[in-house]
This record gives structure tokens, C-alpha cells and sequence, in this order.
């Protein structure tokens, strides 16, 4: 596994390191500094206690800087301060909100969030299926944790001298989305798998982990994301619409495929289960679709992957009342590509529980034919009767032909011997829509 891989790299980087030969070739690292302008009244002793690890550093500041005196500096001077001596004191996100089977673990405990609770460092986010929750951190940025995906956050930090924030979170599993704001230096935002590092200072983009393959997928919506490898050895830059696969052995720098559309955006889920029939997309070796009752998808509630080689999503169950999908293809890498949202309504209209019985009254034959509506609101129903000929199709236009039936039974008596076709419409108005579907054919046979 990677995490063993990464015990060996390090090790073997430290036998090297303390070789004659390699401390003479490796070059020194950088140190990142952060400049300060000094105002009135600035000391290095003053400015070391309020904004370093220990008052102790501005000795470090003092030399770097080569100033001579650390309690009077000139006004309007720029000091370089190294950002690993400044102070970052711990910073907080809170749940803006969630849906479903989410767990925080934080402070050895473990329990179900509330909206608005505060989350600490360390904090640990669990959702199960078609669960969702979503992080508001402290600079505005956003962070959302989909269904089955596990997510800790690694570092919450804010800078004393500029307030600048770093966020770190680790990806455990599944996956996480994340909008961020632009960043002040020193602070920055990091995304980490145990394949791969994502850093950025302020864009929109998605981390994914799949630990069965032991792989990590970095998309980019907007602006630009650095990747590394888990081993630190290879970095990729990825700018928006290109997406970084990392395995243990490669990188992959891959363009996202672009959004796939719906074959019939304007229908109404009137079925049985919501059935979204798709357009197919070149490329594609799958489909995802996010419900919600927002077109912003800050509330959303489910989440389903098309099964192999079908061109269609699918939800078993979903109540009445206007909602979105957010539609996206996914590569055969399982690189998730752009998205569209939708709006659509679920109105459940059906004519179900067909079924046909006769009775003899004052030697007359009456045959009653019944059925169930399925939906909510009020519904009224068209009746057709057809005679079918000898090659099984309706002879002609309908023998009967009976709209605006507000019972859910229609009788008829003294029908000749034939075969018969019987079938039955349930129109509603819903949602300012006319709905209307058809019943399954029935067949009838009458003796003489």
C-alpha cells in the first residue's frame, strides 16, 4: 500500500541525505518569507511576541535582516519574515448544513452534527449513502463531503500577523469538493490523499480517492491546482477543465469530459421511479447525477452513478415537488468531468390495478372494468375500448371512447363475442403542468 511505500521513500531520502556525496550536491531549499512593512512604534521584540511561535525568534528575524538594533527600526522598512517562524492559531469551519447518515468525530466523540455546530482540527467527517454535508470556513470558502466518503480536516489555521488562513484536509476516502476563496499569503488550502497532494490559493475544484485502486482524481472547475505525487517527486499543474489522476506508479494529466445533456429535459417524472433518459456522450464511461432542492446544490439529497454501459439514472424513490439534477459524465478512469444542472418536476401519475369482471342483471350481461390511481391531487380518467381483428390490432377508431371519468370504474353491458383491447388515462394538473399518461393495454375475451 502507499502509506508503506512512503515509510521506504522517506527512509531511503534519509540514508542519501546523510551521504558525504549527496549533502555536497542537494541544493538548499528555499526559505518562504513573508515581507512586513514596519510602522510606528514597531520593535522586533514586540512583533516577535505578538505574531511568532516563541518571543524568542526575533533573534532569527534580527539576523536574517541584519538589524542592528531590535527595539528602534525605521519607519516604512521591510522586514522578510520566514513563514515557518510565524504564528497560526487555530481556526474553526462549521456546519452550514447536511442530509442523511453524516457522523463528526471530534473531541473522542463521535455523533450525528447539528447545523451550525462549530468543527474544529482534527475533526473527522463520515456520510453514508446519498448523504451530504456541507462546511462553511472561516474566509467564506466552501466544502462539501459527498455521499460514502471520508474526510478529515488535517489543519485550521489563521496567521496572527495578517489573518491569512490555511486549511489542510485529508481524503480517507470517497470524496470532497471544495470552492475556495482567494488566499492570502501565507495561508493556502491543501487537499491530501495518500497518493496525492492538491494545493491551491483560491479556486473551485474536487478530490476523490478510490482506495480499492489505490488511485486519487484531481478536477479542476476553475482556476489552477498543483498536484504532487504522494512521494513528493513529481509535480503537475492542472488549470481548469483538466483533471490529475495519481496512482502509485504514474500521473496522468487528463482533459474533463465536457457535460452531457439530458434526451428530454422538459419531462416530468411521472413514473413508477425517476428514470433520466441521457443523450450519449463520446467518451463517457459512466454518468452521475446529484438531487437537490437547490439549484446550487447546498441542499442535496441523493446521488446515483449510472450502471455499466446504460444511458440512463435512475432513482427508485422520490416524493413529489419541484427539484434539480446536476448532471456529469465520468472518463473510464473515473475522472468526473463537467456538470449542468436541471430543473425538473416529479409528479407521480399512473393508472394502475386494471382489472375486468362481468355480472348477469334482468338477463343483461354487464361488464365493470376497474382500476387505481397512483399520484397525489385529484385525477379524472379517459376509457377506451377497442375490437381487435384477426391480426391482433384494433379494428379502426375505438368502439368506446369515454373522457372526463371521475370514477375509478366505467361499466358497460351487452358487448358481442371478440376480443377486446381496454386501456385507461389518468390526467392531473400538477405543479402548473398537465399531466397525462396511458395505462398497459388490457386484453378481453368474450365467448359466445
Amino acid at each position: 500500500m502507499n502509506r508503506n511505500r512512503t515509510i521506504i521513500v522517506g527512509l531511503t531520502a534519509a540514508l542519501l541525505a546523510a551521504s558525504p556525496s549527496f549533502a555536497q550536491t542537494r541544493p538548499a531549499a528555499p526559505v518562504e518569507t513573508l515581507d512586513y512593512l514596519v510602522r510606528p512604534g514597531d520593535t522586533l521584540i514586540d512583533l516577535a511576541t505578538a505574531y511568532l511561535n516563541r518571543p524568542s525568534d526575533y533573534r532569527q528575524v534580527q539576523r536574517s535582516n541584519r538589524v542592528a538594533n531590535p527595539r528602534r527600526m525605521p519607519i516604512g522598512r521591510t522586514l522578510a519574515i520566514p513563514v515557518s517562524l510565524l504564528r497560526a492559531d487555530p481556526d474553526q469551519a462549521r456546519i452550514s448544513s447536511f442530509r442523511g447518515a453524516v457522523t463528526l468525530s471530534q473531541g473522542g466523540r463521535a455523533a450525528v452534527p447539528v447545523q451550525g455546530q462549530s468543527v474544529s482540527e482534527d475533526a473527522l467527517l463520515t456520510t453514508g449513502a446519498n448523504a451530504f454535508v456541507r462546511l462553511a470556513l472561516s474566509d467564506g470558502s466552501h466544502v462539501v463531503v459527498p455521499s460514502n466518503s471520508r474526510v478529515r480536516l488535517t489543519r485550521l489555521r489563521r496567521y496572527a500577523l495578517n489573518g491569512a488562513v490555511d486549511h489542510a484536509m485529508a481524503v480517507e476516502a470517497g470524496r470532497v469538493e471544495s470552492r475556495v476563496t482567494p488566499r492570502q499569503r501565507p495561508g493556502g488550502f491543501v487537499v491530501r490523499t495518500p497518493v496525492s497532494v492538491s494545493a491551491v490559493r483560491g479556486t473551485d475544484f474536487r478530490v476523490a480517492f478510490n482506495d480499492d485502486a489505490d488511485r486519487s482524481a484531481t478536477e479542476v472547475i476553475e482556476g489552477v491546482v498543483e498536484v504532487d505525487s504522494g512521494d513528493g517527486l513529481s509535480e503537475t499543474v492542472a488549470v481548469a477543465d483538466q483533471g490529475v489522476s495519481t496512482g502509485l506508479a504514474d500521473t496522468r494529466l487528463l482533459p474533463l469530459l465536457p457535460a452531457p445533456a439530458l434526451a428530454h429535459p422538459d419531462e416530468v417524472q411521472s413514473g413508477p421511479i425517476v428514470d433520466f433518459a441521457l443523450t450519449p456522450l463520446s467518451g463517457a464511461g459512466g454518468y452521475r447525477g446529484r438531487l437537490a432542492t437547490d439549484a446550487g446544490m447546498i441542499d442535496a439529497f441523493a446521488e446515483t452513478d449510472s450502471q455499466a454501459n446504460q444511458q440512463d439514472l435512475i432513482y427508485p424513490e422520490l416524493a413529489d415537488g419541484a427539484y434539480f439534477l446536476r448532471l456529469s459524465a465520468l472518463s473510464p478512469e473515473g475522472m468526473e468531468g463537467r456538470s449542468t444542472t436541471y430543473s425538473f418536476i416529479r409528479a407521480r401519475n399512473g393508472v394502475g390495478g386494471l382489472a375486468s369482471s362481468s355480472e348477469t342483471r334482468d338477463k343483461r350481461r354487464f361488464y365493470r372494468f376497474r382500476w387505481e390511481a397512483e399520484g397525489e391531487g385529484e385525477a379524472s380518467f379517459r376509457f377506451q375500448l377497442s375490437r381487435e381483428g384477426e391480426d391482433g390490432q384494433p379494428e379502426g377508431a375505438p368502439l368506446v371512447d369515454q373522457p372526463s371519468i371521475t370514477d375509478q370504474a366505467f361499466t358497460l353491458s351487452d358487448l358481442p363475442p371478440g376480443v377486446y383491447t381496454w386501456r385507461v388515462q389518468g390526467t392531473r394538473h400538477r405543479f402548473g403542468r398537465l399531466l397525462q399518461v396511458w395505462s398497459e393495454p388490457q386484453q378481453l375475451r368474450l365467448g359466445r
